[in-house]
């Protein structure tokens, strides 16, 4: 029997490939019928084409082949099962794809997965098989089952080559630059060597990807064109971090030596995918093109739809990027088209999702608000068509709000937007103020806001819409113990109204009876 195992590593040790085909003619006479498909499999694996040819010319029959899972010997070509170290020297897969086209090997045939062999060579970025298969002037614009173009296939998989080839890039000037490098020394130059054939061979494949991009849009494939689930090939770029090919298929530019280093830094992002991929490089980079800051995201079904990049920034709580915007241009002041601040969106899921005990001990709610405060912002602004401010908002959302160590989002913006000087006594639509919004909270949640609101001046005499007072407000609260304490710190600061009755005519105390507060009934008839 023939020693596939063998001649595997013959290839892999980098053999001459005549020494490897004689091992092949060697064994020829002892290849068993059921070692036929092996024999192909590493063949085409390898792009031996001049073995190939031999086979052909022994009588083998290329047309038909294929495995258990419906590869024909062009996807076995595409999809090597060899080591990565292992590259394929230039024109091997030309020569390969054009004799296995010549001897009838369909490029048309999909394998069980619905995938054809160019799909699988794609994700190689093989494209001196794209090549091949459009002299012979096959068909190269089916989609894969999930609606993927070979631009999304090649886009998906190319960040590997990416990655691999800026490690190898690193680690090779590293060597370069060490001091203590001796050219006597065998090992270090031995070492040397290994690093900058490593560095040509991920640079070869990188540059394989780039040019099967390139061909596959010259051919009319459009980056444009969305999968089942609506992602691009950019987007697809974008997301697994292949900057170079998301420029690529940007279609920006890459002639110009001032502009190209901000496009690749860009990588295909517009402003709003680089604050949602928090990608500060890009940011700056894309800020320096020119990018407008202040335009909405138009993405329909995008959860970011409709936003700005500063709102994006602050539902993402990354500080860098809103500080960055801010200090390049973004209006601080700037509502969007629903009315709404990027503030605002503080105080939604997302927001709350994106949450955690770092920000919270990095300050970086209080960092955003300074970066804001410093570009000009109002405090006393408004922040969403309910006329809410910054403050009101923060105290509307404070109960809600998960806690971390007893800190919250809501209760950091409100001690910074106090020492900001917010009008402690703006009420919105609805007439309501911070401090009514206070007392409807809970203990750990509002006690000391509420405490310092009133010790830097609330008022406790205002009204709402319906003529509820704040001690209204703190009768209402869930919980007894602490509508009583609340009641009891307004009674420190101001008029508590206590007889006072709202447009539908119940007092405090009818507020209290309803929650069957009888410590607090007690209390507020002490004081009729």
């Amino acid at each position: 029997m023939i020693d596939l195992t063998a001649i595997r590593n013959a290839y892999i040790n980098g053999k001459d490939m005549a020494e490897v085909n004689q091992m092949y003619k060697d064994a020829f006479s002892e290849i068993t019928e059921e070692q036929q498909l092996q024999v192909w499999k590493q063949v085409c694996g390898f792009a031996n084409f001049e073995m190939i040819d031999f086979l052909i010319s022994q009588g083998w029959r290329a047309m038909g082949v294929e495995d258990q899972y419906g590869n024909t010997l062009l996807h076995l070509m595409a999809e090597a099962e060899f080591d990565s170290s292992y590259f394929i020297a230039e024109g091997r897969i030309y020569e390969t794809t054009n004799r296995l086209l010549a001897n009838k090997v369909s490029p048309l045939r999909k394998n069980t997965e619905s995938r054809t062999a160019l799909m699988i060579g794609a994700k190689a970025g093989y494209y001196e098989m794209l090549k091949a298969y459009q002299e012979a002037g096959a068909k190269i614009d089916w989609v894969d089952r999930e609606g993927n173009t070979l631009l999304h296939i090649a886009a998906r998989h190319s960040a590997q080559f990416v990655s691999s080839l800026d490690d190898a890039q690193q680690r090779l000037e590293a060597n370069l630059q060490n001091p203590n490098f001796d050219p006597a020394n065998a090992r270090d130059v031995q070492n040397r060597a290994e690093l900058q054939s490593r560095f040509n061979e991920k640079q070869a494949r990188f540059t394989q990807v780039t040019s099967f991009v390139s061909l596959c849009m010259e051919l009319g494939l459009d980056p444009d064109q969305k999968n089942n689930i609506g992602e691009t090939a950019i987007d697809l770029a974008i997301r697994y971090k292949a900057k170079s090919i998301g420029a690529m298929l940007k279609r920006v530019d890459l002639s110009d030596p001032e502009t190209t280093p901000l496009y690749l830094l860009a990588g295909g992002q517009d402003i709003f995918q680089a604050c949602i991929n928090q990608d500060l490089m890009a940011i700056d980079a894309l800020i320096k093109l020119g990018e407008n800051l202040n335009d909405e995201y138009d993405k329909e079904g995008d959860r970011y739809h409709g936003m700005s990049p500063l709102s994006i920034a602050i539902i993402l709580h990354n500080f860098e990027s809103v500080d960055l915007l801010l200090k390049n241009g973004a209006d601080p002041m700037l509502l969007d088209s629903k009315s709404w601040h990027p503030f605002r969106y503080l105080y939604i899921p997302i927001s709350n999702i994106n949450t955690n005990f770092d920000q919270l001990q990095n300050k970086a709610f209080q960092k955003m608000l300074q970066s804001f405060v410093s570009a000009g912002f109002d405090i006393n602004s408004l922040m969403d068509d309910e006329e809410n401010t910054l403050l009101t908002i923060s105290a509307k959302f404070s109960d809600s709000l998960q806690l971390y160590n007893g800190n919250s989002v809501a209760k950091a913006v409100i001690e910074e937007a106090i020492y900001a000087d917010a009008d402690l006594n703006k009420t919105n639509r609805d007439g309501i103020s911070a401090l009514m919004y206070l007392c409807l909270a809970d203990q750990p949640r509002a006690e000391k806001e509420l405490l310092t609101i009133l010790e830097q001046g609330a008022s406790t005499e205002l009204r709402d819409k319906n003529g509820k007072t704040a001690l209204m407000y703190a009768c209402a609260n869930s919980e007894r113990s602490i509508a009583k304490t609340y009641s009891e710190l307004l009674e420190q600061f101001g008029n508590l109204l206590v007889d006072v009755k709202d447009n539908s005519g119940k007092s405090a105390l009818d507020y209290a009876a309803e929650k069957n507060n009888e410590p607090l009934v007690a209390w507020l008839l002490e004081r009729q």
